[in-house]
């Protein structure tokens, strides 16, 4: 039988998400996050989120993914996870339906489900579903692009594959915002597989065939990259717009650089603390709300380097 305990957390973060330890010692739950993909710096930035929280709580807690974003790698990692038995998995699903299955395997061993940045197919699997609004995202991300082109021109966008649900959420509100920009032409959505390279051949393709190609969605990070770098190499800069979703380094660098004129940054350190969190309590038997969205914000040039932008930026290593 697991022992809980009274002991509470009163400071920083820890303390407005209702930290406390629940799992003794002796007999501390097992919680593990599957991430979409390993050395992404949204998915590495959860993993440090709920490696904070489970210290806190006193739970086990690892990380683990494909090193490629594809869910037949991701069973793997899944089928692995389950046969360890942990107490709870929290998980980020490269395709909602292959993998739903399993999951449901999971569920009928006992084991809690909470997905995190997006819903399997069958959405009784989980518990709860973490994430941002990623429509209400996307949308801002074509009135950004709207006012970025002076609300007249080519764009396009660039995802990872059809079966990326967080993205296709994306990609509908974005084009649902596009209707009210009756100027702005919509070249379509292109698929790179996650591959910056692949990514950056597509958007000089692109303006092989649309030399007045005026801007680009980029809906996440390794397409954010990939179309800096094609930009660059058609010696677009400042000509073609990037708006991007999610960020990382180079991205920064980017913003910074007036390469990428803004990008959706949502706040995956929270996410990960709220995933661990919602966890213990679930196990603990305590009612958790079914969705949950985490904020995010738009950084530009203008405010990249401002603490209020610089907290919701990833990390490759937890600090």
């Amino acid at each position: 039988m697991r022992l809980k305990s009274s002991l509470a957390l009163s400071l920083g973060l820890a303390a407005s998400l209702g930290l406390a330890s629940s799992a003794s010692a002796k007999d501390p739950y097992k919680i593990t996050y599957i991430m979409g993909l390993t050395g992404n710096p949204f998915y590495a930035t959860v993993a440090c989120g709920g490696s904070d929280a489970a210290r806190q709580l006193k739970v086990n807690f690892d990380a683990q993914g494909p090193a490629q974003y594809q869910a037949a790698l991701q069973m793997k990692v899944l089928d692995a996870v389950i046969a360890s038995k942990p107490d709870g998995i929290l998980f980020t699903a490269d395709d909602p339906v292959a993998l739903t299955a399993t999951l449901m395997q999971a569920k009928a061993m006992g084991i809690k489900v909470i997905s995190i940045d997006g819903d399997v197919a069958d959405m009784s699997v989980a518990v709860a579903n973490i994430q941002s609004d990623n429509v209400q995202g996307g949308m801002q991300a074509a009135k950004a692009l709207a006012a970025a082109i002076g609300d007249k021109g080519e764009v396009m966008a660039l995802m990872n594959s059809p079966a990326a649900n967080v993205a296709q959420q994306r990609l509908s509100g974005f084009t649902e915002e596009l209707k009210k920009h009756p100027n702005i032409v919509f070249l379509g959505v292109q698929y790179s597989n996650n591959q910056t390279v692949k990514a950056a051949g597509i958007v000089t393709a692109t303006v092989a065939a649309h030399p007045n190609l005026a801007g680009i969605f980029t809906i996440t990070t390794n397409n954010t990259e990939g179309a800096a770098t094609g930009v660059r190499e058609v010696g677009g800069i400042g000509r073609i717009k990037i708006v991007g979703f999610d960020t990382s380094d180079p991205i920064v660098e980017a913003i910074r650089n007036g390469i990428v004129t803004a990008d959706i940054v949502q706040y995956p350190y929270q996410v990960g603390q709220l995933g661990v969190k919602m966890m213990v309590d679930a196990l603990d038997g305590k009612p958790i709300d079914r969705q949950v969205n985490t904020p995010f914000v738009i950084a530009t040039k203008d405010n990249i380097d401002t603490p209020e932008v610089q907290k919701f930026i990833y990390k490759m290593k937890c600090q």
